[in-house]
C-alpha cells in the first residue's frame, strides 16, 4: 500500500501538534494524580511522597496535585482517563483491571506466594509483559506498584485443617473468595466493607480473609479469636501517567519522575510489610491468637494454589503460561 504525500505531511503536522500541545500543556497546568484510597493509607502518603520528589527534583517545573479518595476519577475510569490525557497519573488496583490482561489478576490467586519474598519475584517476572502490553494497547506507562498487606484468614476458633472451615459463615467479597468457600464447603456471606464492622458486632460471621490491618481497623476480636497468618495473596496498587503527558516532559523531567518512582517502589513495599507487622501487633494487644498455618494446613494450601494456577493457565491460555512457569521453577 502506497501512502501520498498529502497523507504523510497530514498525519506528521498531526503527530507534531500533539506533541507541542502536550508540551505547552505540562508547562501550563499543574499535573493531576488520582489516589484511590484516603489520606490515612499508606499508599496515599507514598503517593504524595512521591509527588513532592518530582517536584522537587524538577525544581517544581513539574507540580503533581494528589488527589485521594478517587475525587478526580473511580478506579474504572482511571485507564481510560490516562490514556486521553484527562487526569496525568492515576493509581489502580491492579486486580480490578484483569478483564484487560490475565497477568494483572495473577497477585490475586489464592496461594501463589507465601510472602513478599515471591510476591517481589512474581512483580519482576509480570512487570516487564505489562509495562509493555500497558503502553502499547492503553496508552500509559506503568511506573510503579505496591502491595497491600498480606491476607489472612481470621476465625472464631482454630484451624488446623481446611476439614475445620466446613460449614462456617464465611465472608465473600471477590470471585476468589467465593472460589475458596466453595473449595472449603464453607457458607458464601456477602459482606461488602462498609457493612463489615456491624456484622462482626452482630456476631453472625464465622470467618473472613483479610489483612491485619483491615482485622484491626474492623476490631475483629469482637468476634474473631484467631488470625491465621496464610498470606492468601498479596495484591499491589500501580500507579501509571499518561504517555501523553510523558511525551510533552523534557527529558530530564522524566528521568526525576522515573528516580521518583524508583524510590517510591522500594519505599511502598517496606511500608506494606510495616503495616502488616502493625496489624498483626494490635490484633495480638486485644488477645487474638495470631499464628502461622500449621504445617499439614500448609500443604494443603500450597495445593490449592497449584489448582488455582491451573485453573489461571486455562483462561489466561498459553501465551501466558511462561510467566508462571518460570515463577514455580525458581520457587520449588
Amino acid at each position: 500500500m502506497t501512502v501520498s504525500r498529502r497523507t504523510l505531511i497530514s498525519g506528521l503536522a498531526t503527530a507534531a501538534l500533539q506533541l507541542t500541545a502536550a508540551a505547552a500543556w505540562s508547562k501550563g497546568r499543574r499535573l493531576q494524580l488520582s489516589a484511590a484510597y484516603g489520606d490515612g493509607i499508606f499508599h496515599t502518603q507514598n503517593l504524595r511522597s512521591f509527588a513532592a520528589r518530582v517536584g522537587a527534583d524538577t525544581r517544581q517545573s513539574l507540580e503533581i496535585e494528589v488527589m485521594s479518595n478517587s475525587a478526580l476519577k473511580p478506579m474504572a475510569q482511571v485507564l481510560p482517563a490516562l490514556r486521553r490525557n484527562d487526569i496525568q497519573f492515576g493509581e489502580v488496583l491492579m486486580s480490578s483491571c484483569a478483564d484487560i490482561h490475565p497477568l494483572l489478576a495473577m497477585d490475586s490467586l489464592p496461594f501463589m506466594v507465601r510472602g513478599f519474598d515471591e510476591a517481589a519475584r512474581l512483580w519482576q517476572l509480570t512487570r516487564p509483559v505489562l509495562q509493555e502490553f500497558l503502553l502499547a494497547q492503553q496508552g500509559v506507562r506503568l511506573l510503579f506498584a505496591v502491595p497491600w498487606p498480606a491476607q489472612g484468614l481470621f476465625c472464631r476458633r482454630p484451624v488446623n485443617s481446611i476439614v475445620d472451615l466446613k460449614g462456617l459463615k464465611l465472608r465473600v467479597q471477590s470471585d476468589a473468595t467465593k472460589r475458596l468457600a466453595e473449595l472449603w464447603g464453607a457458607q458464601p456471606v456477602v459482606i461488602g466493607a462498609g457493612d463489615l464492622g456491624t456484622v462482626l458486632e452482630q456476631g453472625s460471621l464465622d470467618a473472613m480473609i483479610s489483612s491485619s490491618t483491615t482485622g484491626a481497623d474492623s476490631q475483629a476480636w469482637k468476634t474473631m479469636k484467631v488470625f491465621l497468618d496464610i498470606k492468601a495473596w498479596i495484591p499491589k496498587n500501580m500507579l501509571c501517567v499518561s504517555e501523553l503527558a510523558w511525551k510533552g516532559f523534557a527529558e530530564p523531567e522524566r528521568q526525576a519522575i522515573s528516580r521518583a518512582a524508583v524510590l517510591a517502589e522500594k519505599e511502598g513495599w517496606a511500608l506494606a510489610q510495616q503495616a502488616d507487622e502493625l496489624g498483626k501487633k494490635v490484633l495480638v494487644d486485644n488477645k487474638m491468637s495470631v499464628a502461622a498455618p500449621s504445617a499439614d494446613l500448609r500443604r494443603m494450601l500450597d495445593l490449592m494454589g497449584e489448582r488455582f494456577g491451573r485453573e489461571w493457565v486455562a483462561k489466561a491460555g498459553s501465551s501466558n503460561m511462561s510467566v508462571l512457569m518460570e515463577y514455580n521453577k525458581k520457587r520449588h
